[in-house]
C-alpha cells in the first residue's frame, strides 16, 4: 500500500508541476527494499512559432474616369429669311431675295426689250419669255434653238408695263447658278450672269460668271478700261455661287465664298441691274433643259 501511495504522490507531483503529461518524465531512484522513489521532472515546454503569412490585399488601382468628350457645338444654319454672302465677310443688310417661287413680273422682264423680236437680241439669239419657266423654286432659262433663246432682267427703265425693276450701286450681289455641260467637256451655249448700267460702257458692265467659248471667265467692261481674267475650275454641271462685291472704284470676284479676281472700276459707281441669259454659242450648243441655265436665288446686300 505504501508503494501505491508513493506512485500517488509521484502523479501529484506531475499534477502540482501543473504539466500536461505529454510533457513530463518521471524518474525513479533503485528501489530500497520494498520502497521506490519517483520524482517528476518538468520538461521543457517547446516553443511553438506558428508563422502566419498575411498575404497584403493589394489597393485596387482606381479607374480612371473618363473625360468626357464635348459635344461639337453645331454651326448655325443660316436663317432662310435673313441670309449672309459666302465666304465674304462683313456686317450685311439683306436688300434684295430673289428666290424664284414663282416669276415677279414687277422685278424681272423674261426678255431684252421686247419678246421673241428682232430687237431683243442678246448673245446671238432673241430673247423668249417661252424660254424661261420657274419649276421647282428655280428660274430655267433655255436655248430653244439656233435663233431664241432666253433671259431675265431686273432693268427699272426697259419700258414694260408695271415693271418697277432693280438697281443697286455698292454692296454684294450673289446668284446661286447651275451651268450646263461637264467637267469633262466644257460649258454648254453662251450663258451669263451680269450686272449693267442705264448707259453702257459709261456706267459699266460686271459679267460676274460669263462661260466664253466652253471656259469660265469674269469680265469687266467701262469706257476707259476692260478685263478678261479666265477662271480655273471646273463650274459646268453643279450649282454654285457667284458674286461681286461693288465698292467705289473697285471690285472682288467670288465663286463659291473664295475671292478669284479684283479689280480697279471707271463708272463712277453708277446703279447697275441684274441681267441672267443664255445665248448661242457655235459647236457649243445644247438645245432645250439639258442646256438650260438654272437660277436657284439673287440676293443683294448693303
Amino acid at each position: 500500500m505504501r508503494k501505491i501511495a508513493l506512485f500517488s504522490v509521484g502523479v501529484l507531483l506531475l499534477a502540482g508541476c501543473n504539466v500536461p503529461p505529454t510533457y513530463g518524465q518521471l524518474n525513479c531512484d533503485p528501489k530500497v527494499g520494498n520502497v521506490t522513489t519517483c520524482r517528476a521532472t518538468e520538461l521543457p515546454i517547446p516553443t511553438v512559432t506558428n508563422t502566419v503569412t498575411v498575404t497584403a490585399t493589394p489597393t485596387p488601382t482606381p479607374t480612371p474616369t473618363p473625360t468626357p468628350t464635348p459635344t461639337p457645338t453645331p454651326t448655325p444654319t443660316p436663317t432662310p429669311g435673313n441670309p449672309v454672302p459666302v465666304g465674304i465677310v462683313g456686317t450685311w443688310n439683306l436688300m434684295f431675295n430673289e428666290n424664284f417661287d414663282s416669276l415677279n413680273r414687277t422685278v424681272w422682264t423674261p426678255y431684252w426689250f421686247g419678246d421673241c423680236v428682232s430687237g431683243s437680241i442678246m448673245n446671238k439669239v432673241q430673247t423668249c419669255s417661252s424660254n424661261v419657266s420657274i419649276v421647282n423654286g428655280e428660274a430655267v432659262i433655255q436655248l430653244s434653238d439656233a435663233i431664241h433663246g432666253g433671259l431675265l432682267s431686273s432693268n427699272p427703265s426697259d419700258g414694260v408695263a408695271g415693271h418697277t425693276g432693280f438697281a443697286y450701286t455698292s454692296g454684294v450681289v450673289e446668284a446661286r447658278v447651275y451651268f450646263p455641260g461637264t467637267c469633262a467637256t466644257r460649258i454648254d451655249n453662251w450663258p451669263a450672269w451680269w450686272t449693267t448700267g442705264q448707259s453702257w460702257p459709261g456706267t459699266g458692265e460686271i459679267d460676274i460668271a460669263e462661260p466664253l467659248s466652253g471656259v469660265m471667265s469674269t469680265n469687266y467692261h467701262s469706257s476707259s478700261f476692260n478685263v478678261n481674267h479666265t477662271v480655273s475650275g471646273c463650274w459646268a454641271g453643279d450649282y454654285h455661287t457667284y458674286a461681286v462685291q461693288r465698292q467705289i472704284g473697285h471690285n472682288k470676284i467670288f465663286f463659291d465664298g473664295i475671292q478669284v479676281y479684283e479689280y480697279d472700276t471707271f463708272d463712277n459707281n453708277a446703279p447697275q441691274y441684274f441681267v441672267l441669259n443664255v445665248g448661242y454659242s457655235s459647236g457649243n450648243q445644247t438645245y432645250g433643259d439639258a442646256g438650260a441655265v438654272k437660277v436657284d436665288y439673287v440676293r443683294y446686300w448693303q
